[in-house]
């Protein structure tokens, strides 16, 4: 039996990398971690809107989101705080 031998060596498989986590996944851990401080304090609205938007990585989509649900809410708090 005679196998053929060659100089070139076999380059190792990589495959696709899978992410850590999906980018629904790290918005479940920003709601988690950020919300609890957004009681206490209305900064961690914005704050929360800003990871968000960094997750989306889409500028557009990301203010929109942050005019529907983030602004109501962060308006209502500034409001009840200059009272």
């Amino acid at each position: 039996m005679v196998i053929a031998q060659t100089d070139r060596s076999k380059k190792p498989s990589r495959g696709k990398r899978k992410k850590i986590y999906s980018k629904s996944e790290k918005n479940v851990i920003i709601d988690s971690l950020i919300h609890p401080l957004a009681d206490q304090h209305w900064s961690f609205v914005l704050v929360d809107g800003v990871l968000h938007a960094l997750n989306e990585e889409d500028p557009i989509e990301s203010f929109v989101k942050f005019l529907k649900y983030n602004a109501p809410e962060l308006l209502k708090r500034l409001l009840k705080e200059i009272r």
